[in-house]
């Protein structure tokens, strides 16, 4: 989990909570150990940050296009824009 502050907030900055720190606006952080965590959730239910959503690479590439029975598309040559001939595939 990875949050954004969205104002500056007052937390923890150790896991005794000995010792406070200014978390700044517009920072990320990741938190690694439970405190860490807890002081997050804390940061988000309060309206103070927002979970940072990742969305993981997809793998592209380019393969031959086929028509319905299977055979190879040509390329249209009035669309010289578009190449028909090859599609792009993702996994």
């Amino acid at each position: 989990m990875k949050i954004k502050l969205l104002k500056n907030a007052v937390g923890s900055a150790n896991k005794l909570g000995s010792t406070t720190m200014i978390y700044q606006q517009g920072s990320e952080f990741e938190p690694k150990e439970e405190w860490e965590i807890k002081l997050a959730h804390q940061f988000m239910e309060s309206g103070l940050a927002e979970e940072i959503k990742t969305i993981a690479p997809t793998e592209t590439k380019k393969v031959r296009a086929r028509t319905k029975s299977g055979h190879y598309k040509s390329d249209d040559p009035t669309t010289p824009d578009i190449n028909e001939a090859w599609t792009i595939e993702t996994k």
